[in-house]
């Protein structure tokens, strides 16, 4: 089983290189991240630590991805840099 910690770490990753790379932004869709990183099948029980560490990982300037075409559950658009204060989930 993958952790909600081993899925935040990832999407830092993915953040920091792109920062790296002078993009502008990043978008992440859960299914994706979830079967790069876990390599199971996308509708698997544990999905849910991948969309908690997606959310976990926004800040104020980011933004969910609404698109009726795509059946992932989650996907959103991470502004970069990173500098923003996080937003606090309760």
């Amino acid at each position: 089983m993958v952790s909600t910690h081993q899925f935040r770490q990832e999407i830092r990753s993915r953040l920091e290189l792109a920062a790296a790379q002078g993009q502008q932004n990043l978008t992440i869709e859960c299914g994706e991240l979830y079967r790069s990183v876990s390599k199971l099948p996308v509708f698997d029980p544990w999905m849910i630590f991948c969309c908690n560490a997606m959310r976990a990982e926004m800040a104020l300037t980011d933004h969910l991805v609404f698109d009726d075409s795509n059946a992932s559950l989650l996907t959103i658009h991470y502004a970069l840099p990173r500098h923003q204060r996080l937003r606090r989930l309760h």
